[in-house]
């Protein structure tokens, strides 16, 4: 009796190896070119609800690994409550990127400090906001339309409350401790001596 059922157990096993696609929820084929394929018209997917602590940190998982995905329940300064998926070194939110939204823009060109006494060096700050309108404004654009006006009207630019601002990716070897306040101050921590390829990208997304 007891081989019989080391035998069943072993052919079971192989059974299911060789089933490589799997449907949850029916009894139905996986759609072709699919490893797991849920079905059902009454219930949904709930991936695991976890609290993270910022977009540069693994925690509360151990490790960075790359597709992992994850519903952040912690609304902060650098997180919105909602789905993030892991690039491997941090987590971008999904559940509504900048991309999704009509009034969204790059973060003009600018300088960031990246020099200190020592490292790392905490408290580094710069105001996002105020760049932003010193860059769009500035003392006049160089080259222009005839039918544009000399220069931008700032009364055109959204208030400081009235963006989102988003820290897309960045050089995580060099920066650290990131956040950003609802009027639009950068603070992050340096970790590293910069090199010519550390970056940062930021995204400005006007509110409905």
């Amino acid at each position: 009796m007891i081989k019989r059922l080391y035998f069943l157990v072993i052919v079971s096993l192989f059974a299911i190896g060789m089933k490589a696609q799997v449907t949850i929820g029916s009894k139905q084929v996986p759609e072709q070119g699919s490893v797991l394929d849920l079905k059902s018209d009454t219930l949904g997917f709930l991936p695991p609800r976890v609290n993270l602590i910022s977009p540069s940190s693994s925690k509360p998982l151990s490790v960075h690994s790359q597709g992992m995905v994850v519903f952040n329940l912690t609304q902060s300064d650098s997180l919105q409550v909602g789905l993030y998926y892991d690039t491997n070194s941090s987590w971008v939110h999904l559940s509504e990127t900048p991309l999704i939204k009509e009034n969204w823009f790059y973060m003009p060109s600018i300088p960031i400090s990246t020099v200190a006494a020592s490292y790392p060096a905490t408290g580094n700050t710069v105001d996002l906001y105020a760049e932003f309108q010193k860059q769009l404004y500035g003392t006049g654009p160089l080259v222009t339309t005839s039918k544009s006006p000399a220069t931008p009207v700032l009364s055109m630019i959204p208030a400081r409350t009235d963006i989102d601002y988003y820290v897309t990716s960045c050089d995580t070897t060099v920066f650290g401790n990131i956040s950003i306040t609802p009027n639009g101050v950068l603070s992050y921590d340096l970790k590293a001596v910069a090199s010519d390829s550390t970056y940062m990208n930021i995204v400005f997304v006007e509110k409905k």
